[in-house]
C-alpha cells in the first residue's frame, strides 16, 4: 500500500485502548507515504454539534482511498462509516482481534479481512 489515503476508524469509547495500536498503525503506513486519518484521534476537532461531526467525518472518508475498519467491539459509528465509504467504492479492510465477535455485516462488504493477535501480527498481515 503506497501513497494511498487511508481512513481508520475505531471504537471511540475505547480510545485509550487503542491510542498505542493506532500509533504503530499509522508509523506503519506512512512508510509507504500514505497520508493517514482517524477521526477518533484528530487533533483539535470542533463540532458545532453531531450533525457536523458526521459531516466531518463523512468528508474525511469521501477523500479517502482506503477504509480501515478495527471493529473487534461493534459499534454502530463504524459500521455507518465502512457502509457510507462502500456506496463510494472505496477498498475496505476489516480488522479485528482473534476471538473477537464476527461482524458479518462488514465482513460482506469488506474487500479485504485480517484477523491478528497483536499490532505486529497485524503489520505483517497488512499488503
Amino acid at each position: 500500500m503506497k501513497n494511498k489515503k487511508i481512513f481508520i476508524s475505531y471504537d471511540f469509547s475505547n480510545k485509550e485502548k487503542y491510542l498505542k495500536f493506532h500509533q504503530e498503525l499509522t508509523k506503519f503506513l506512512k512508510i509507504g507515504h500514505n497520508q493517514v486519518y482517524s477521526f477518533v484521534f484528530a487533533k483539535h476537532q470542533k463540532f458545532k454539534n453531531n450533525q457536523d461531526m458526521m459531516d466531518q467525518a463523512l468528508n474525511k472518508i469521501k477523500k479517502s482511498d482506503i477504509l480501515i475498519a478495527e471493529i473487534s467491539n461493534k459499534q454502530i459509528g463504524i459500521g455507518i462509516e465502512v457502509g457510507y465509504a462502500k456506496a463510494l467504492k472505496k477498498y475496505i479492510i476489516y480488522i479485528r482481534q482473534q476471538n473477537s465477535e464476527y461482524s458479518t455485516t462488514v465482513g460482506g462488504i469488506s474487500d479485504l479481512i485480517i484477523e491478528y493477535s497483536d499490532i505486529k501480527d497485524l503489520i505483517k498481515k497488512i499488503p
